[in-house]
């Protein structure tokens, strides 16, 4: 173990000696021994740019959609959830259709003030990016009034505009453009086009990336002034570096390690509840076994095969909680509750699951035997908590008279055969939720890259107009209840397609060093001017 840990630590020393010296600045600090005037914080993968549209993982994320760039909301999770940020107040028209925006006087951070110009040129870079259609399909279109008003038009009532409007950047038009007429891609380089309170000083793909204070930020200049992160993607390793001092603000630290992080933080470490879900996706369309999953029975012979808490003690070393709504009730305040009773929950069941498969018309020597039932597919490795669960369900069906093989790729490689429907039985993420009209991604046809089951199929097995009926009215309404009802009901019936089971939320490991102060814990989205130097 000791010979371990010294290879790890190397390792990691080895990086940041590599990172250093690919830096163009004379005063880069020493990153082997640390600065302290440097806050420094871990990345689980490279981030992939510093253009908000361009990171996709939620490691990037929580850099371009918090510390850099900014929306006409922002998000607080330890506080509520959404919260006015760009936008000092906004007017909306009886119909629902109009949104009158009123901006906050801000900068950004090459010193130009933001206008209406600059927001209308944001959304319409979004409008044209696919990857936020199912934040901007609603809009018919964006106008600037004034130098301080935008005038937003929807096509239609669209109760879950909190989300457009946190999600959606508002980037500098003329840096950007600026960039692009050179012939540059923005967000390939350090920049200064956002109004939040940091920017990129530094950005080296595979080692990290350098922030530094914006002294001018719109709310206030921040308490640290030079953040930098380091790429670590061994979990071991990182953990060993805030160890050492080496990470000062470990904010999704390995559930796997958690007893040695508590052990080094002391009372400098808390475990909060993941807004995230793991869910099991069955393809009832598959073909596998002369389409053995068309069979209702076999799917709910599946569902009640599976035991959650022993997927919760494997996937998140016992720290999670078993899950039965899809979203997390605590941050989404329109999200069905199974402690309401109005829809179908599974738990681990073995007279149940035995009856199923005798109900779908197999004899006890076939259920002795093993019936096959596909393949069970995730990603992205088989020690990540998706492939440890998927063992455990492959386990789990075997003792419970079903066969079924485990294949684990890396994501992508994974992705175009999981939103095709080409797979057996699939275990899948989702992850901060704050509306439930999220759901769309999962149960709408006219969603993109989330629609792992394919309700609206030509064998009429499913009643996905009213499904699809159900979402559009969740969408419109705009009282907290009636929504809620709505999106029970919806649920409930998607519960009863026996295709897509709720598995575990996560929990996440939030853990500092003794030279910082910690204000808030967020599961997802920390903000890093709620960390100060400790006095």
């Amino acid at each position: 173990m000791k010979i371990k840990k010294l290879f790890t630590l190397l390792l990691i020393m080895t990086m940041a000696f590599t990172f250093c010296t690919g830096c163009s600045s004379d005063d880069t600090p020493d990153t082997k021994t640390g600065d302290d005037q440097t806050l420094y914080l871990r990345l689980t993968s490279p981030l992939q740019s510093t253009d908000w549209q361009q990171t996709s993982n939620l490691d990037g994320n929580k850099i371009t959609y918090i510390q850099l760039f900014e929306g006409l909301y922002g998000m607080d999770e330890a506080s509520g959830g959404y919260y006015n940020l760009l936008a000092k107040d906004i007017q909306v028209s009886d119909d629902g259709l109009i949104y009158t925006v009123n901006l906050v006087d801000a900068t950004f951070q090459n010193g130009d003030v933001m206008t209406a110009d600059d927001v209308v040129f944001s959304y319409n870079l979004a409008m044209e990016n696919s990857k936020f259609g199912y934040v901007t399909s609603m809009i018919d279109k964006i106008e600037a009034k004034d130098d301080k008003t935008v005038v937003l038009t929807l096509k239609y009532p669209y109760s879950a505009i909190s989300h457009t409007f946190f999600t959606i950047k508002i980037v500098s038009q003329r840096e950007y453009e600026e960039t692009t007429a050179s012939g540059g891609a923005f967000g390939t380089a350090p920049h200064t086009a956002g109004t939040g309170p940091y920017y990129v000083t530094e950005y080296d793909v595979s080692a990290g990336v350098k922030l530094a204070a914006y002294e001018n930020y719109w709310q206030g200049a921040p308490a640290i002034k030079n953040v930098e992160y380091r790429v670590i993607t061994d979990d071991a390793a990182a953990v060993i570096a805030f160890e050492n001092g080496e990470i000062d603000y470990l904010c999704d630290a390995p559930l796997s390690e958690w007893a040695n992080i508590e052990e080094a933080a002391g009372e400098r470490c808390s475990l909060v509840k993941a807004n995230d879900i793991q869910f099991l996706a069955i393809n009832y369309s598959s073909p596998s076994n002369n389409g053995i999953l068309a069979n209702e029975k076999v799917r709910e012979a599946i569902f009640y095969a599976i035991n959650k808490d022993n997927i919760v003690q494997a996937s998140t070393n016992g720290l999670g909680s078993p899950a039965y709504e899809y979203m997390v009730p605590e941050y989404v305040a329109t999200s069905p509750k199974a402690s309401d009773g109005k829809f179908a929950t599974y738990d681990y069941n073995q007279d149940a699951c035995h009856q199923c498969l005798l109900d779908a018309g197999f004899s006890e020597e076939e259920i002795a035997a093993g019936i096959p039932v596909g393949t069970i597919l995730t990603y992205p490795s088989d020690t990540s908590p998706k492939g440890k669960a998927a063992v455990v369900i492959q386990d789990c069906l075997k003792q419970n008279g079903m066969i079924a093989e485990v294949e684990i790729r890396e994501s992508a490689a994974c992705s175009n055969d999981l939103y095709g429907q080409n797979y057996d039985l699939a275990i899948y993420s989702d992850s901060g939720n704050y509306d439930y009209n999220n759901i769309r991604q999962m149960l709408h046809s006219e969603s993109v890259g989330m629609y792992l089951v394919n309700y609206k199929d030509d064998k009429g097995t499913f009643d996905w107009k009213y499904m699809e009926d159900l979402i559009d009215q969740g969408v419109t309404a705009t009282d907290v209840k009636e929504r809620y009802d709505i999106y029970t009901e919806l649920w409930s019936y998607a519960m009863d397609t026996k295709t897509l089971l709720p598995l575990y939320h996560s929990a996440v490991g939030i853990a500092w060093s003794d030279r910082i102060k910690v204000e808030k814990l967020n599961p997802m989205y920390y903000h890093l001017t709620d960390i100060s130097w400790a006095e």
